[in-house]
């Protein structure tokens, strides 16, 4: 989804999911938390179904513009760091729509 060549993820969190039963990628987008506006990522992360496996990282900055809304989504899908990340930080995470526990794959 990510290889090592340059410039192939967008500024702020990029993003893939994943078909939870058949591994089938499903759709990949970045959202540019620095320059960019917050709203079209809670609108992606609402649409989200039921057995999504959800992959995120961050390039650059990811976190400037996120607002309680969108850290609350996230933290839906898994996360327990998306409350704490900050400018820079760097984050990846894997998680899922419909998650009953907090994801144990996040650094």
């Amino acid at each position: 989804l990510m290889s090592g060549v340059k410039n192939n993820v967008g500024r702020g969190i990029n993003m893939a999911l994943v078909n939870g039963k058949t591994g089938e990628l499903l759709d990949t987008k970045f959202f540019d938390m620095w320059g960019g506006d917050v709203a079209p990522l809670i609108e992606f992360l609402k649409t989200i179904q039921d057995g999504t496996i959800v992959l995120m990282a961050t390039y650059d900055d990811g976190a400037t513009k996120l607002n309680d809304e969108a850290r609350k989504l996230i933290a839906e899908l898994g996360s327990t760091s998306i409350t704490n990340l900050g400018f820079r930080d760097n984050w990846v995470f894997c998680g899922g729509k419909g998650i009953k526990t907090k994801s144990p794959f996040e650094q």
